[in-house]
């Protein structure tokens, strides 16, 4: 069986969710808050008791010949008290452990397992997989059945032994001294699973005598125990999974991912789809990772509420104008599941950008969410688009980005033909999209009497780095050193911007022959050509060299506070902070506290940037 369609109405936080067409693999993202957890908890209860309910109807389809043969039909509607009695026949219907179909597996989020008891061994032990068990044990989560499957693991072993002996007795009894020792492992698909999860780790054949898991790793022997919180719950659930065999069942995950990084949630989840058939898969995420790779699934975001006739169930597509619009800065649709505010910073998800910041703000706005999200290149082009589709609210959420200053040109006359948008944006027509008012991010920490105070904890006296004044030296000597690389840098960066990308895509082309086709091109190319020219021309590019040179060199020379800002700071201070033989995130993040200890003004207008994010509604 598998559910084709959800409806869910007036049950809180959820006022209306409605969603049909349902594939194999279905997918309910949203951030913290939404109400998705609520949502699988009205789903399972709906399916452990099926009754006409005005808040919620599902329609469910068959998914084998007997389910279809017993109800008469394929599809059940459980606003109809006929299909509901039919729904519960087939769900409260008795299992053996290891033969589990036509039911629902419900793996929680908390996951934690508590300490295991021992199994009491009796004189008779039969075949765990054909034992019978309650319909409804997989209904309650697998922290309630873990236990069992451990049981279960040893029992298998130890009834392969008792079988054994017994069949060697017969034998024996019947006068044959000759016996057959090919026999399978019964914990061989546990033991693939395993080593495909952990590789290079291998499990080892467990002991019904100590009752105790163990794996082989580099030649040395370990407990399960001594496995990492992640790798203990994929074993888990896997092995939960292999008991049973689901067919034709509906497997409902909450937050899958949690307590796992990327590529294992990824191994977990193929790994699952490859044990048993027929079953369908919803899974509760805010996993942009398990989002992104399954937009040929279903996936449907969850947003809040707005009136009680707005739909909270969207459907996603990798068509998807927004996830078009994300996959410039390397991110795409799955992203929106992180929270209801999304600051787009500069950076890669290794870089310091976001831990800066996140220093700079603590925890005084705990409502955005900061991704880095690529160059300042990237956040250009991404600006592009940024009125057509993320200055919007987007199913709930809110996107704001914040960039240098390094990510417009100093030139007016470039930054009025190239950047309406930014324009547009500095002048407050849109507050989402945001830019420092310093060059780089380092340059705000570029203040020498900060600098000096905090040297003046660790150096002694008479030291230069406790001395404001020769620490200003010292970066503007710096600075001073990096006069041609600062000019080269922004005289090209407004020229890439200026040049953009070369296009000699020709238009009206369809239904031309060679030679039109031809024609066309290359008169498209001639066009791009005399364009760069243009661009390229050496009268125009000596007139950008003088301009920088006049706003950035006379600033150093002069020792105004102008060239603070305007030198890119990223490596200003790289080298400032490698003279002070101290560790660059170290040195940053002694210069934030003492910002922050002594309330200085330094960060202000970031902080009135992400107050502003904040508030903004």
């Amino acid at each position: 069986m598998k559910m084709k369609s959800i409806s869910v109405k007036n049950s809180p936080p959820i006022s209306l969710f409605i969603v049909d067409n349902l594939s194999d693999i279905v997918i309910i993202a949203g951030p913290n808050g939404v109400g998705k957890s609520r949502l699988m908890g009205y789903l399972l209860n709906h399916l452990q008791n099926p009754k006409v309910n005005s808040t919620i109807e599902l329609t469910i389809e068959a998914t084998n010949v007997d389910e279809s043969n017993i109800w008469k039909k394929n599809i059940l509607t459980t606003s109809k008290l006929e299909d509901n009695k039919l729904l519960t026949t087939t769900l409260q219907q008795s299992h053996k452990r290891s033969y589990w179909k036509n039911s629902i597996l419900y793996f929680e989020s908390d996951r934690s397992i508590q300490q295991i008891q021992p199994y009491q061994f009796t004189w008779e032990i039969l075949d765990p997989s054909n034992e019978q068990v309650g319909w409804n044990t997989t209904f309650g989560g697998i922290k309630n059945r873990y236990q069992d499957t451990v049981h279960s693991i040893f029992k298998l072993i130890e009834h392969q032994k008792r079988s054994i002996a017994n069949k060697a007795v017969s034998l024996r009894n019947e006068g044959k001294n000759v016996m057959s020792l090919d026999f399978e492992d019964p914990l061989k698909t546990f033991k693939d699973a395993f080593s495909q999860l952990l590789s290079p780790k291998k499990l080892l054949e467990p002991s019904a005598q100590n009752q105790t898991l163990q794996y082989e790793y580099n030649g040395k022997i370990f407990n399960f125990e001594t496995l990492s919180s992640g790798e203990k719950e994929v074993v888990t659930i896997v092995f939960d999974f292999i008991l049973r065999k689901p067919e034709d069942c509906i497997i409902i995950f909450d937050e899958p991912e949690l307590h796992l990084h990327p590529e294992l949630s990824y191994k977990l989840i193929q790994t699952l789809k490859n044990i048993g058939k027929n079953n369908q898969f919803i899974l509760c995420t805010h996993s942009p990772d398990i989002i992104s790779s399954s937009l040929d699934s279903s996936v449907i975001f969850l947003a809040p509420p707005k009136d009680e006739n707005f739909n909270q169930g969207i459907i996603v597509k990798e068509d998807d104008e927004t996830n078009q619009a994300l996959k410039l800065l390397g991110h795409s649709i799955g992203i929106v599941a992180l929270g209801k505010k999304i600051v787009l910073i500069e950076g890669s998800s290794s870089s310091l950008d976001k831990q800066v910041y996140g220093s700079i703000i603590k925890s005084k706005y705990s409502n955005l969410v900061l991704v880095p999200t690529g160059s300042k290149d990237e956040i250009i082009s991404f600006s592009k688009i940024l009125e057509k589709i993320l200055c919007k609210t987007i199913w709930g959420v809110e996107f704001f980005m914040l960039t240098d200053r390094d990510a417009i040109t100093q030139f007016a006359e470039i930054e009025k033909e190239q950047f309406p948008e930014i324009e547009k944006e500095i002048a407050g027509k849109t507050t989402r999209f945001r830019i420092l008012q310093k060059y780089h991010l380092e340059n705000y920490f570029l203040d020498e009497n900060v600098w000096a105070s905090v040297f003046a904890q660790m150096e002694p006296k008479g030291s230069w780095l406790t001395n404001p004044k020769e620490i200003r030296e010292k970066i503007r000597l710096i600075a001073k050193d990096f006069t041609s690389y600062i000019i080269s840098l922004t005289v090209s960066s407004l020229l890439r911007t200026k040049v953009g990308n070369i296009d000699i895509m020709p238009p009206n082309c369809h239904s031309k022959n060679k030679e039109e086709v031809e024609k066309l091109i290359i008169a498209k190319s001639s066009s791009e050509v005399k364009r760069l020219l243009s661009i390229l021309d050496e009268n125009n590019i000596k007139k950008y060299i003088h301009a920088s040179h006049s706003q950035v060199c006379q600033s150093i020379d002069n020792d105004t506070n102008d060239w603070k800002d305007l030198i890119p700071g990223k490596p200003i201070l790289s080298k400032f902070i490698t003279l002070t033989g101290m560790q660059q995130g170290r040195a940053k993040n002694l210069y934030i506290n003492e910002v922050q200890n002594k309330q200085l003004s330094i960060f202000d207008d970031i902080l009135k940037i992400f107050e502003d994010f904040s508030k903004s509604l």
